[in-house]
């Protein structure tokens, strides 16, 4: 496997969690993350999601029509435009 060079800009208080978990492991912070990022992977990988609890395509809203007072009223606003 080869290793590569990943830069990335966090949050300092992160980044202190970061460390002081690859301290409690004895581990350095290069280590520590690939490790969280595995698991990170491996947990999302675990998940079972399926496309009806993510697809809001066939959802359905409430529509509430205009009453008769709030259609004057929008006439009354677009006949003041022309």
């Amino acid at each position: 496997m080869t290793t590569v060079v990943l830069n990335v800009k966090i949050e300092e208080t992160l980044k202190d969690k970061l460390r002081q978990y690859a301290e409690a492991n004895n581990e350095n912070l290069s280590t520590a993350t690939e490790k969280l990022l595995q698991s990170a992977f491996e947990l999302a990988d675990d998940v079972d999601v399926s496309e009806d609890d993510i697809d809001s395509q066939h959802t359905e809203e409430e529509v509430n029509p205009f009453t008769p007072k709030e259609i004057k009223a929008l006439r009354k606003i677009l006949k003041k435009r022309k």
